[in-house]
């Protein structure tokens, strides 16, 4: 019993390895792709044939209302940018990534995110820029 409990805690330890591995060079290969804008900015990956990409749309339009011009929100259709979506590793829909003013991606949204933790994500990079 105690073998099968060590095994499954060592897989799930593994899992969660290969996640952050996942994430850390996701981050640091869509941050090759991106250009600094001088304010945040959020490149929002989507499709029309995407149920969940209208729900996030409208948490990104209570997003835009809250931030202002304090963002930049770049809608981007990966059906018909298929090379920018590419470029940038997206593989699931939305995808959401969070961008600070000198055009390193900061944050990886793989699915909805709502505006919480969108707004969240946002206020980490204006901190850090403010630094």
């Amino acid at each position: 019993m105690l073998e099968r409990i060590l095994i499954t805690l060592g897989l799930m330890l593994l899992g969660i390895g290969v996640f952050v591995a996942f994430r850390y060079i996701h981050l640091r290969r869509a941050s090759k792709a991106t250009s600094a804008i001088g304010k945040p900015a959020i490149l929002y990956f989507r499709s029309d044939a995407c149920a969940p990409c209208t729900t996030q749309g409208r948490f990104l339009q209570q997003l835009q209302a809250d931030f202002g011009d304090r963002v930049v929100i770049e809608k981007v259709d990966a059906d018909v940018e298929q090379a920018k979506a590419e470029r940038y590793g997206v593989f699931t829909l939305p995808t959401t990534l969070i961008v600070d003013p000198r055009g390193t991606v900061r944050h990886a949204n793989y699915g909805l995110a709502d505006t919480r933790k969108l707004a969240g994500q946002l206020r980490t990079v204006e901190l850090g820029s403010a630094a």
